[in-house]
């Protein structure tokens, strides 16, 4: 293939902006900030010395999860994928100060399905090809499973003797319960305060949980007191969160000294608040936050500029950037206006999105729908190194929160529990039509990975004169196929996700109608993908090529769906750029 110097010139901005540094806080102790950072080239553990600015590296390679730092512990858990990105991981254990990381190799690789830390001892569920786990382990390398279930779990936090976490547990697929286990008693107790309501990320202190419910309304934030079989509202000193209606709570627990603190979003868009007084933070979204006595540790980032880490002033306010990085300003420039708007479906329902410009594109000028995975998530107006490179490249972003998506209450996000691939689909089919009216767009492609990638590949298919071209990520082209090489995790999520009526899997799934093709489609897949396999978009791909349809295909070696190197995100971003440069113009 030869490359024009154009495309070359995009291709350098794009390398600059992927390998910009991106900086989350995740803990403190000992004096330590403990951090995320791909400053040298994968998603690593560091840790900073608050007195003396001095970096310490962890891990090495990209670590996959991550189990809450205890201030009284100066150890740090973390996991690494130990089999080439099939997301088979392994528990290690390194000393914030640095030093020989120590696998704990009792419990043999396994898909971690959350972690908690205790300060001593470990907890975390984990899936097998049969079964969902709950397993408890120590630093010195022993390992117990504690129990063993067919229901969907996440581990959320260990403390104080109790694991706690969210799962499926009464078979209601739209309704999350938590689950309390007692270490004490080998006791595993279900909590709902309302059959059928959703109730998300406990976290516990003593006798109290701390955690998300939809069981009165809204999603309002509780306490289940578990000595008192009682719940409580959160008591704050101050009440600057009254002023704010918050659709989802990002992120929230207790400071060492007891306060409670919460991060409230609202369309795309966070507030911080500690005892109920807010922490003064700029437009965008704030991820994580870290309380060390007087000052707050806050990660923040923009759908235009990359995670930084603030350090703030509890007292007056002020704020500083203490870990980050600035875009080269050649790639800065290319970031138009960010803005986010509804646009209505055909059936009326409105779609949030989020749009950003290109300020090397004209308008109109060549769009992308990108079209977020999950389904249960969202784009907000905070950082996605694929969106951005996108824009970069001279392409205008749309990005629908279809209908299934989080970030806008729980009504809305099991709209697609029963219909993925239905209604969301002409959510997404709509984002085209409103793009050309507003009169942003000439031509329009659709992208997505993971959940996006299966939408890429049914859009494509189902709508097949909407888009000019399509760019599938790490797809679904074969729901039954993908059921039948699925571990017990994914095969409760499938059933979960269509509500177990199996009968629209054919209807759903691409490879049915691949025919009906009309636009030239890339398709870029990690080779280990053990989420979205990879035999089911080759059988694709063979019809694709029975049928003389024009397609690419990338097969990225030795990575799995979770991406966490710098190398294999070009791997991904590059062929799709060059691709979109060929048939977009």
């Amino acid at each position: 293939m030869i490359l024009t110097s154009a495309i070359t010139e995009k291709l350098r901005l794009i390398e600059a902006l992927i390998r910009t540094p991106t900086y989350t806080a995740v803990g403190y102790t000992h004096g330590r900030i403990v951090y995320v950072s791909t400053v040298e080239g994968a998603t690593d553990l560091w840790s900073l010395d608050l007195k003396t600015n001095e970096k310490i590296k962890l891990s090495e390679g990209g670590i996959h999860s991550l189990a809450p730092v205890r201030s009284k512990s100066p150890l740090v858990v973390y996991t690494y994928d130990v089999s080439k990105g099939r997301e088979l991981q392994q528990v290690f254990v390194n000393h914030v100060e640095g030093g020989k990381e120590f696998r704990i190799e009792k419990m043999g690789p396994r898909r971690v399905l959350g972690m908690g830390f205790d300060g001593e001892t470990i907890a975390l569920g984990a899936a097998t090809e049969k079964a969902m786990e709950l397993w408890r382990l120590t630093p010195s390398g022993e390992a117990e499973k504690l129990y063993e279930t067919h229901a969907l779990l996440f581990v959320t936090d260990y403390n104080d003797g109790r694991i706690v976490g969210q799962g499926i547990f009464k078979g209601d697929p739209r309704a999350f319960e938590i689950f309390m286990y007692d270490i004490k008693k080998a006791e595993f107790k279900v909590y709902t305060p309302k059959e059928g309501s959703v109730n998300k990320n406990p976290k516990v202190r003593g006798d109290l949980v701390l955690f998300t419910t939809t069981a009165f309304g809204d999603e309002k934030l509780l306490i289940y007191n578990i000595a008192k079989d009682e719940l409580e509202e959160p008591k704050f000193t101050h009440d600057d969160y009254k002023k704010y209606k918050f659709t989802e709570y990002v992120d929230y627990d207790w400071t060492d000294d007891g306060r409670i603190w919460f991060i409230g979003k609202r369309e795309g868009r966070t507030k911080v608040f500690i005892d109920g007084k807010e922490v003064p933070m700029p437009e965008g979204f704030s991820s994580s936050l870290v309380v060390v006595e007087n000052k707050a540790y806050i990660t923040h980032s923009t759908l235009t500029s990359p995670p930084r880490v603030y350090e703030v002033d509890l007292r007056t306010s002020e704020r500083r950037v203490i870990l980050g990085a600035d875009l080269p300003p050649e790639v800065a420039s290319r970031l138009g206006k960010r803005y986010f708007i509804k646009y209505r479906s055909p059936d009326g329902l409105e779609i949030p999105t989020y749009v950003v410009e290109s300020q090397a594109a004209p308008k109109p000028g060549p769009t992308i729908v990108y079209v977020h995975g999950g389904p249960w998530a969202e784009v907000a107006d905070y950082w996605s190194v694929l969106l951005a490179s996108l824009v970069v490249s001279g392409y205008h972003v749309v990005a629908p929160n279809f209908r299934g998506s989080t970030g806008y209450g729980e009504e809305f996000r099991r709209l697609d529990i029963g219909d993925p691939g239905g209604g969301d689909l002409q959510d997404v089919v709509a984002a085209a039509k409103w793009a050309k009216e507003q009169g942003l767009a000439s031509k329009v492609a659709i992208m997505g990975y993971s959940y996006g990638g299966f939408m890429t590949f049914l859009a494509t298919v189902k709508a097949p004169d909407v888009w000019d071209a399509g760019v599938a990520g790490a797809g679904i082209t074969d729901w039954e196929e993908m059921y039948k090489l699925s571990d017990a995790f994914f095969r409760q999520f499938m059933d979960i996700l269509f509500d177990n009526k199996r009968e629209l899997w054919k209807d759903r799934s691409a490879i049915n109608f691949v025919e009906n093709l009309k636009v030239p489609i890339c398709i870029v897949h990690p080779q280990n993908d053990t989420r979205t396999p990879l035999r089911p978009v080759l059988r694709y791909v063979m019809k694709l090529l029975e049928l003389g349809k024009t397609f690419e295909l990338h097969v990225v070696p030795d990575v799995g769906h979770a991406i966490r190197r710098i190398d294999d995100v070009l791997k991904i971003v590059m062929p799709a750029v060059i691709f979109l440069d060929r048939y977009l113009k």
